[in-house]
């Protein structure tokens, strides 16, 4: 139990064991759809060193100029530096978080869609693995 009496978040050994294998194989990735409270999230399961070279990528071209692109660069530097100090996980060994790339939001009216997703882990009450009938997998 916490502090405020509730009780921690139940462990999905199966996407645990997901997030392993996939953390374990750099360039591997798996198309998955996540139910979350803000609604269904679909795209490709990466590890989350993948995810952070792409986030590097992203906010880089995000930035335009070449002396504020450096300056970001140097940040996404600061940042992977230091989770590999204190581990992205959780003190008990298991994921925290959540990350997919190639994101397709389901449950916005219209096409929504995004480069890079990473959610609590805890938020996930329920996934598939696959794309949804209407997105095309990666």
């Amino acid at each position: 139990m916490s502090e405020h009496g509730a009780a921690p978040p139940a462990v999905d050994a199966y996407l645990e064991i997901l997030l392993r294998l996939i953390d374990a194989q750099p360039e591997a990735s798996l198309t998955i759809c996540l139910t979350t409270p803000g609604g269904i999230v679909a795209g490709s399961l990466v590890g989350s060193r993948m995810w952070a070279d792409r986030w590097e990528t992203t906010v880089s071209a995000a930035t335009g100029a070449q002396d504020r692109a450096d300056h970001m660069a140097h940040l996404a530097h600061t940042v992977r530096s230091a989770l590999k100090q204190t581990g992205p996980d959780t003190g008990d060994g298991l994921h925290s978080f959540i990350h997919l790339v190639d994101v397709t939001f389901l449950s916005v009216p219209g096409t929504t869609t995004a480069p890079l997703w990473r959610g609590r882990l805890a938020d996930v009450s329920g996934w598939s693995l696959g794309a949804p009938a209407d997105r095309p997998a990666s």
